[in-house]
C-alpha cells in the first residue's frame, strides 16, 4: 500500500499513527477534520478507513466527529492469503502472553480487518464508539452524517441556521455542540418527533441553544430572505409524494434563504436523480437551457470508485467532484456546489451542498 510522507521539518517522526473507521462515502469529510482538528499528517484513505499521523493527545483525538472508531495502528499491509489467518494470529498471542480470551470483559480487544486487498491490525483507543453520542438521548439521523452535513454548512458565529423538518434534532445538536455561537431552529409537523427532539435537548444541554416550531415546512413563519443556512434531512418514506412534495419544500426554502446563503440537504437517490434531471423532473427550473444528464450522478465523491485503492486527501476528491457540477444546471436560484455519495446502511444517499445566487423572479 501506497503511504503519503510528511514534509520534511514536519515532526511527523514523533507522532503516532492511527487509523478510524467510517460509513462509506465519509472519508472525504474525515480526511478534513483529521487535518483541521489534529494538525495530522501522512492522511490517507481506503474504502471504510482512514489512516492519519499526529501528536495529538487522546482527549483531541477523542473529539472526531466524522468517525466511527479510532484505533492504534499496529500493521497495515497487502492481504494475507490464509483464509484462517485471524484464527491462527488469535491462538498465536494468547500462547505467547498467556492470555484468555474473554468476549465479555476484554481487557485489551485486538483489531484484524482481512479482505482480498489490504490486512490492518490494530488495538482500539476507547471502548465506546466514537459515533455514540453521550449528549443524544433518542437517535435518530446518525451523528457522523448529521455532523458531516453541518461542517459542509460552514456555519459561522451569529449566523441563522434553520432545519425546516427536524425530527428528533440530531442535525441541530451536532451544529449546536460544534458551533454554539448561533441562532438554530428546528422545525416539523409531529408531535412526537418534536417531544423527541426536546428531550434530546435537555439530555445535550441545549434547551437555550435551539428554538423548536410546529409547522409545516411548506409554510414557514419566517420572512423572506431571512435565514442564512438550510440544514435537513428530506423525508424518504413511501408517504413522501416525490414531485409535489420536494417542489414546494424547495421553493419554501429558497424564499427565507437570504441570497449568498447556504443549503445543506440529505437526498435519497431518487430524490438526488429528480433534482439533477430536469427532463424528467416536475420542478419548474428557471433556466430555459437547464438540464443534466442522468450519468452525471456517478461524479459524486464515491470512495468506492477505486475500492482499496489507497489515495491521499490529493485532487482526487475535488476533481471528480467539480467534474459532476460542471455538468449540473443550476435549478430556481440554488446552485450546486458540492455533492457526496454516502451510505445509510441500508441504502445509499446524496449530502448536496447549493449556494443561493440571486433573488427568485430576478
Amino acid at each position: 500500500m501506497s503511504e503519503t510522507r510528511g514534509e520534511p521539518g514536519s515532526g511527523t517522526e514523533a507522532g503516532a499513527r492511527f487509523f478510524c473507521t467510517a460509513g462509506r462515502g465519509l472519508e472525504p469529510f474525515l480526511m478534513r477534520e483529521v487535518r483541521a482538528r489534529l494538525a495530522a499528517t501522512e492522511v490517507e484513505y481506503i474504502s471504510g478507513k482512514v489512516f492519519f499521523t499526529t501528536c495529538s493527545d487522546l482527549n483531541m483525538l477523542k473529539k472526531l466527529k466524522s468517525a466511527e472508531r479510532l484505533f492504534l495502528l499496529i500493521k497495515k499491509q497487502f492481504p494475507l492469503i490464509s483464509s484462517e489467518v485471524g484464527k491462527v494470529i488469535g491462538i498465536a498471542i494468547m500462547k505467547h502472553f498467556g492470555w484468555k480470551a474473554d468476549l465479555r470483559n476484554p481487557k485489551l480487544e485486538i483489531f484484524i480487518h482481512l479482505n482480498d486487498v489490504y490486512s490492518v491490525v490494530g488495538i482500539p483507543m476507547f471502548r465506546v464508539p466514537l459515533a455514540s453520542r453521550a449528549y443524544i438521548k433518542t437517535a435518530g439521523l446518525r451523528s457522523t452524517i448529521a455532523w458531516a452535513m453541518a461542517s459542509l454548512a460552514d456555519i459561522k458565529a451569529g449566523a441563522f441556521v434553520l432545519d425546516p423538518m427536524c425530527g428528533l434534532g440530531t442535525i441541530l445538536l451536532e451544529a449546536a455542540k460544534e458551533w454554539p455561537d448561533v441562532y438554530y431552529v428546528g422545525a416539523d409537523v409531529s408531535d412526537s418527533q418534536l417531544l423527541g427532539t426536546w428531550d434530546n435537548l435537555k439530555a445535550a444541554g441545549l434547551e437555550d441553544k435551539i428554538e423548536l416550531l410546529k409547522v409545516s415546512v411548506i409554510e414557514l413563519p419566517l420572512p423572506s430572505e431571512s435565514v442564512d443556512i438550510i440544514i435537513s434531512d428530506i423525508p424518504f418514506g413511501k408517504k413522501f409524494k416525490l414531485g409535489r412534495d420536494i417542489k414546494s419544500i424547495l421553493q419554501e426554502m429558497e424564499r427565507v434563504l437570504h441570497v449568498g446563503g447556504t443549503i445543506v440537504l440529505l437526498l435519497s437517490e431518487d430524490h438526488h436523480r429528480r433534482l439533477t434531471d430536469c427532463k424528467e423532473s416536475s420542478i419548474p427550473f428557471n433556466s430555459k437551457d437547464s438540464h443534466t444528464d442522468e450519468p452525471g450522478i456517478k461524479k459524486c465523491l464515491n470512495p468506492e470508485e477505486k475500492t482499496g485503492a489507497s489515495k491521499t486527501v490529493s485532487t482526487s476528491f475535488e476533481a471528480r467532484n467539480h467534474e459532476f457540477l460542471d455538468r449540473m444546471s443550476p435549478f430556481g436560484s440554488l446552485l450546486p456546489v458540492e455533492c457526496y455519495k454516502v451510505s445509510l446502511g441500508k441504502t445509499d444517499a446524496f449530502i448536496c451542498k447549493y449556494k443561493k445566487s440571486h433573488s427568485p423572479g430576478l
